[in-house]
């Protein structure tokens, strides 16, 4: 299995140190916590029931934004 370096602050690591369990690596702590995310985003797909004007809203909001380019496609890649 191929591996990649990464470089965080001290400070993350020691909070990282302390929600490992025993015997699982940081690998295993990392795939654990993006679990948890998507099952927290999926969970609220389609909680709000919005209008075509405020849906239109958000996206227009969500695509201009700076940083990850999202789209309704986008959405389906954390499923």
């Amino acid at each position: 299995m191929t591996s990649k370096n990464i470089s965080i602050t001290k400070d993350v690591y020691n909070k990282l140190l302390k929600i490992k369990l025993e015997n699982e690596s940081f690998s295993e702590l990392f795939l654990r916590l993006l679990k948890i995310q998507k099952n927290t985003l999926e969970k609220s797909f389609g909680a709000w029931d919005l209008s075509e004007e405020e849906e239109k809203e958000i996206w227009v909001e969500i695509s201009t934004r700076n940083g990850r380019s999202w789209n309704k496609s986008n959405i389906e890649d954390l499923k």
